[in-house]
């Protein structure tokens, strides 16, 4: 059993409780609500207790149970309780009861502004007649748009927005805590009006006139403004925000910025990892999207500087571990959770602030862990596995798991400073059931593709040599390695040097991996380049934070099968000082809602790489293929393609005899139109197939190699 587990027992009971009395099945409604508290006038953590209260059917106030066992009631007996999918936003499915007369009556409700901050836990009315939120009653499932928590004193409709953007562009709402040590330090007067705005770098275009003037390294364009004016005793009064928006140019790009206090006063350093120097960064999304609030400086509030000890129930699910062949208890193998309030350590004479202890009848490990830190900090951590056949002293780092739900980044939660936090039972390496490759499902061989171009600008002797490097997958997920065979210690830097890619033209490269089952789906790498024996050069930013490493997923198809060949979409190197765009995971639970904030990026999707570039235009009803041009040609040619929606592109040039030349495009595009260029380095003359396999229809056109 766990140490210090009477706690963690009891609430173990009560799942159970619950399962053991939940309802027989009924037909039922999904229901899926989407919410982001930046509109909260509160310094909102990722852990605050965020409530969906309300009633379903006859309008009263009792409590009631719901089809999947829930409970629904406007008081704190609600069992529905929205997850946080990652700053700001938060998520949440559960299910009512069909009918006409089911109609579900709600309200978000936050207990930290209730018990807390003491500005009211209840959103506002809305403009519904009850003063309530509604989902009429009837049949079929319900996913409702984002709704942001209204506290803004009047009726707001559930689709209301507080910002936005006009035509294409994108808008992003910053928000910065000012009342910490250094703000004080660099002359913010809680007493006075202070100008506190944005400066960054200049070259995406954002600004707040609609371009007039945009964001700046030299001049404070960018405007920020105190959230709640007058009292200064109340929530708010230190929370300073703002709009920026982006043109649609700038979406996937990084903006490097800092926070400024008139006169002099840059915040800093911060440091962030994949930002350059020391600045804060943020990858431009694809949609209106709100920044958590962060101190200035990365500074303690004034007020908070003490802190507290807390009991934190860390749990881990090691099952799917097991399914892939590592974990084997009759060996002794264990488990341990390190992360900064333990020095990211474990000593064998000495786990009571580390060790995780089985509890009999699963494969659930846990512990109750004794954490001191200042409330409303950000604690940082990963689950360790202590494998009997591998040589530890050797090996000292081998174990830290590489969360796929995170890029291999670091896990975190938020300290609240009560008595006891627990943050949920989670997967080792979030691999989860449906991650798993099972042995009886053979071996899948997987093809890499990358455009180096962009390694050609990487500085000094770090710069890609076309005419003298070798381009390799650096495997970085030790525990995967473990799966494909390689014993720790073997592989330097994760590089096989076997495994090398073929340029294929144009500084595209090229190689198939076979991997072996059983495995988890999900391939953690990086591409190095230099020799076998000294491929030191990684592509990105490296660090320990979401994007150190890319993530691609082997996808199963609808009966949950794995292919015997499979071939992730076209990647582009990532600058010297860039995180990695990583796939979210298929089997996160978050995953829809991690791709709509920009969090990750959806599975197969397609980087705009030197040979495929979005030249937009009208949209067809149908997809279109062009000629090429020139054609004949005697070593490139250049066709285009247009896509009525947005959807699945294979895009490949074949010989006559229908034997594969080259793979163009294979992955989700979106609707637009798209240039892609061809290198016929190698070919023997004569005529060739392009084939382009999207929206439903598959066209062919004739292309002509003479030289």
């Amino acid at each position: 059993m766990y140490r210090r587990a009477t706690t963690l027992a009891r609430w173990l009971g009560a799942v159970a409780l619950v399962a053991a009395f939940a309802l027989p099945a009924q037909a039922q409604r999904n229901v899926t609500l989407r919410l982001n508290t930046a509109t909260l006038p509160d310094t909102t953590k990722i852990t605050t207790d965020i409530q969906v209260r309300g009633n379903v059917g006859d309008g009263g106030d009792g409590a009631d149970t719901l089809p999947d066992g829930n409970v629904i009631d406007w008081n704190d007996g609600t069992t529905l309780r929205p997850a946080n999918d990652g700053g700001d936003y938060w998520s949440i499915s559960f299910q009512i009861p069909e009918g006409d007369d089911q109609q579900l009556d709600f309200k978000f409700y936050s207990t930290q502004a209730e018990n807390v901050t003491q500005i009211g836990g209840w959103e506002d009315s809305s403009d519904q007649p009850s003063g309530n939120y509604l989902i009429p009653g009837g049949t079929g499932d319900v996913n409702l748009d984002l709704h942001y928590f209204n506290k803004t004193g009047s009726n707001q409709p559930y689709e209301w927005r507080p910002f936005g953007a006009e035509g294409d562009s994108v808008a992003v709402w910053f928000r910065v805590y000012m009342n910490t040590q250094q703000a004080i330090e660099r002359g913010y007067d809680r007493g006075a009006d202070p100008a506190v705005s944005v400066r960054g770098a200049p070259d995406l275009g954002g600004s707040q006139d609609g371009g007039a003037t945009t964001i700046d390294w030299g001049t404070s364009n960018i405007s920020l403004t105190r959230e709640r004016a007058g009292d200064d005793t109340k929530p708010g009064y230190d929370l300073f925000s703002g709009r920026v928006a982006y043109p649609a140019s700038a979406v996937g790009q990084l903006q490097n910025y800092k926070f400024f206090l008139e006169p002099g006063g840059w915040e800093g350093p911060n440091a962030t990892a994949g930002c350059s120097d020391d600045n804060r960064c943020f990858t431009v999304p694809a949609q209106d999207t709100t920044l958590m609030w962060v101190f200035y400086g990365d500074s303690p509030a004034l007020g908070s500087e003490e802190p507290v000890t807390s009991q934190i129930i860390f749990q881990v699910d090691a099952e799917p571990l097991q399914n892939v062949g590592i974990l084997d208890l009759t060996r002794g193998d264990e488990f341990q959770v390190r992360g900064g309030f333990n020095g990211w350590d474990c000593p064998a004479d000495n786990q009571d602030d580390c060790g995780l202890f089985r509890e009999p009848g699963t494969l659930n490990f846990g512990n109750v862990i004794p954490v001191t830190a200042v409330p409303g900090s950000t604690s940082q951590y990963k689950y360790f596995v202590v494998l009997q056949n591998v040589d530890q002293t050797a090996n000292p780092n081998f174990g830290y798991e590489e969360p796929l739900d995170f890029g291999g980044g670091n896990r975190t939660f938020m300290f609240q400073g009560a008595a006891q936090q627990d943050i949920g039972l989670e997967f080792y390496d979030t691999i989860r059931p449906g991650n798993v490759i099972g042995a009886t499902e053979g071996s899948v061989d997987v093809t890499f593709r990358v455009d180096m171009t962009p390694a050609l600008s990487y500085p000094g002797e770090d710069a890609f040599d076309p005419a003298t490097d070798n381009v390799y997958v650096a495997f970085e997920d030790q525990i995967w390695q473990l799966t494909q065979g390689y014993q720790p210690g073997v592989l330097t830097g994760g590089i096989d040097p076997d495994f090398f890619l073929s340029p294929i033209g144009n500084n595209v490269y090229e190689g198939t991996f076979t991997v072996q089952a059983p495995t988890y789906n999900g391939i953690g790498y990086a591409y190095a380049w230099g020799s076998a024996s000294d491929a030191t050069t990684r592509e990105g930013a490296g660090g320990f934070d979401p994007g150190r490493r890319r993530y691609r997923y082997v996808l199963a198809d609808g009966n949950g099968d794995f292919p015997s060949a499979f071939a992730f979409s076209p990647d582009l190197i990532a600058g010297s000082s860039e995180l990695n765009k990583f796939e979210c995971n298929p089997t996160d639970p978050l995953y829809a809602d991690r791709v709509a904030s920009g969090f990750c990026q959806p599975n197969g999707y397609v980087e705009m790489t030197t040979g495929i570039e979005d030249v937009g235009g009208t949209q067809p009803e149908t997809a279109l293929l062009s000629a090429n041009y020139p054609n004949p040609f005697r070593s490139s040619t250049t066709f285009e393609y247009a896509l009525p929606e947005s959807g699945s592109v294979r895009l490949a040039v074949y010989d006559l005899t229908g034997r594969l030349i080259a793979t163009l495009v294979d992955g989700v595009q979106s609707a637009s139109t798209y240039r892609v260029g061809f290198e016929a380095d190698g070919l023997a003359n004569g005529v060739y197939l392009v084939r382009l396999q999207a929206a439903g229809s598959v066209l062919t056109r004739k292309i002509t190699v003479m030289n």
